[in-house]
């Protein structure tokens, strides 16, 4: 009888040691998914911002056009602009649009990819797979690079000075983190700036002299 207690008494403690060791791995197991949430958040605020960023390169003379159709006060990403494709924004995908159109179909389409218009699985009001509580802004950044000769000096087009633009996404991560200051993309929408990451891409834009 005393050897069978005493083998009992050892199993339970077995039981418990191996409990401990079970929670402690659970916890392991969510912070690595709130790690792998992070970082899946992080990669696509990237490719959005890298989405942006190619369309002002490619169109750079109208760089200051997208800054003002997504300024650091404004922000898109709630799918607003998205939704007046074909209607108030023209589908520049169908048909021939002017430059300022141009931006507006832009940025039409960079705010539905920041709201999830591409994700169709939904939990509740929410769309599965997109960041979230988006926001897109573009800024310049700094004083031009350069400067253009007073006419009629030059022929017209033919020097071009630089401007700098910062491509920005912000959104909400899941645990307090260092505020980030390189932007102030999406700032006071979160509650607590602890909670805002902002993922931020340099632009360089030549504008030719006019």
């Amino acid at each position: 009888m005393l050897n069978r207690g005493f083998t009992l008494v050892e199993v339970l403690i077995t039981l418990v040691v191996l409990m401990f060791g079970l929670l402690g791995l659970a916890g392991l197991m969510a912070k690595g998914q709130r790690a792998s949430f992070e970082a899946y958040q992080r990669q696509q605020a990237l490719s959005y911002a890298t989405d942006i960023a190619e369309r002002i390169r490619t169109h750079q003379t109208l760089a200051a056009e997208y800054a003002s159709a997504a300024p650091l006060a404004a922000p898109v990403g709630a799918g607003l602009r998205f939704a007046q494709i074909g209607a108030g924004v023209p589908n520049c995908g169908n048909n021939t649009c002017s430059p300022a159109e141009t931006v507006a179909y832009d940025i039409a389409l960079w705010d539905g990819a920041l709201s999830g218009a591409g994700e169709s699985d939904m939990a509740g009001a929410a769309r599965i797979g997109s960041i979230v509580r988006a926001n897109g802004c573009v800024a310049a950044a700094g004083a031009p690079i350069g400067a253009c000769p007073a006419a009629p000096a030059t022929p017209a087009g033919r020097f071009f000075f630089g401007q700098r633009y910062i491509v920005s996404v912000a959104w909400q991560g899941r645990d307090a983190s260092a505020a980030p200051v390189k932007s102030a993309c999406g700032a006071g929408q979160y509650g607590d700036e602890s909670l805002r990451r902002v993922v931020t891409l340099d632009v360089m834009a030549q504008v030719p002299c006019p």
